[in-house]
């Protein structure tokens, strides 16, 4: 009983030799980043969280004009997979 444990000890050592290879404390990351993350609040938990004093009708008003807005650039995006679809089945024909 006594060699397992020693065994296993050993074995711990072995693989962790205890190094600090990267520290993440927040050093590596650039200046403007490192400043965003130490000034953050943290969220806080869903039960302190203020209640939107926006409508359902309201709600779905922005969701809308959301998506009216990315609805030209989705447009763009599918016309020029299109396009190249056109341009490969003509070329591999």
């Amino acid at each position: 009983m006594a060699d397992d444990k020693q065994n296993k000890k050993k074995k711990d050592d072995d693989w962790d030799p205890g190094i600090v290879v990267a520290p993440m404390n927040g050093d590596e990351l650039p200046k403007y980043r490192r400043m965003a993350y130490l000034n953050r609040q943290k969220r806080p938990p869903k039960s302190e969280r203020q209640k939107s004093d926006l409508s359902k009708k309201e709600k779905r008003a922005i969701y809308r004009a959301g998506f009216a807005a990315m609805l030209p650039q989705l447009f763009i995006i599918l016309i020029a997979f299109g396009i190249v679809a056109v341009l490969l089945f003509l070329w591999l024909k």
